[in-house]
């Protein structure tokens, strides 16, 4: 009797675990989810399924952040030569206005999430800046990539990642 009370309790065990485990499996991503641009458009990571997407998380204190935008605005500009869209995502949660006014400040050519209303996005912010995602046309998220990358550096990325 003890024996197949030991069968069961590992059983019992085994399931729960495997339940767990078929439960995150199941966690998928929803492309829909929705957030808002700097400019007040309602947007959603499916709208730009087709062409590559930059997520790049920065912050006002972080200088190879600020050093990257020069780069950031030549991608922009670039947009569709390269099929690409460049998003920038404050690391801080600060206000509207306050993102808005550093955008212009540091000349950022390219669009910014607005931080009200909490956007639901598909990602986590990353541990440390510079980072940024990569969106695949599929609509693959790889990253985060840390450290500042020059223009050069990201075109040979979506080339490797083709």
């Amino acid at each position: 009797m003890l024996l197949s009370n030991k069968y069961r309790t590992n059983t019992g065990l085994l399931l729960i675990l495997l339940s767990f485990f078929s439960l995150k499996g199941c966690e998928q991503y929803d492309y829909n989810s929705q957030f808002y641009l700097l400019s007040g458009e309602q947007k959603a990571l499916s709208d730009y399924r087709g062409e590559w997407l930059l997520i790049n998380f920065w912050a006002e204190w972080c200088r190879p952040c600020l050093e990257e935008i020069p780069d950031l605005n030549q991608l922009h500009q670039k947009k569709d030569a390269l099929n690409l869209s460049v998003l920038a995502v404050s690391y801080e949660p600060e206000a509207n206005e306050r993102l808005l006014s550093a955008k212009q400040r540091f000349n950022m050519e390219y669009p910014m999430m607005a931080t009200d209303p909490e956007p639901r996005v598909p990602f986590t912010r990353p541990n440390k800046l510079p980072a940024f995602y990569l969106v695949t046309p599929q609509g693959e998220i790889t990253g985060p990539f840390y450290g500042k990358e020059s223009l050069q550096e990201v075109e040979q990325r979506i080339q490797a990642t083709e």
